[in-house]
């Protein structure tokens, strides 16, 4: 009777090796490949991830993110800016020189509603998040804390 370690063949180098060199899935079962050529495939991988974002220009990034989130264009985002005269929609005011305005958007939905000053937009996101917290507070203190009106 021979004591031998449960082993496995790597599907990637073809070697045989113990199975405690094959990491464990979410479920407990050891993969296929074993952690040494799973290790050099993440490294390549994020070698090439940062070799791809860097050549990307911040123009190029900004477009790719418009689309990612919004699925909205250059040329829409432009648009959009033109209609609202370069303004937030809420406070009228204009972005400094090096800021853009935020795209508000129902977080539910996806729908694009306006763009906006990063004031704005934190303003309104809380307003959604907390509408009826806010308006139990105003019903309960909104002509004074009664504990003050002695």
């Amino acid at each position: 009777m021979t004591d031998e370690t449960p082993s496995k063949t790597c599907k990637k180098c073809r070697l045989n090796k113990p199975e405690a060199a094959f990491g464990k899935d979410g479920r407990g079962r050891r993969g296929s490949t074993c952690n040494t050529c799973r290790n050099e495939k993440r490294r390549i991988r994020g070698e090439h991830i940062r070799r791809t974002r860097t050549r990307e220009t911040p123009e190029e990034r900004r477009t790719r993110l418009l689309w990612f989130n919004y699925k909205l264009t250059p040329e829409q985002y432009a648009a959009l800016l033109a209609a609202q005269s370069g303004a937030c929609a809420i406070c009228r005011r204009k972005p400094q020189a090096n800021k853009r305005l935020a795209v508000d958007h129902c977080h539910v939905t996806g729908v694009v509603r306006a763009l906006l000053c990063t004031y704005c937009n934190v303003t309104v996101g809380a307003h959604e998040a907390y509408r009826d917290a806010v308006a139990t507070y105003l019903a309960t203190y909104g002509a004074g804390n009664p504990l003050l009106n002695q």
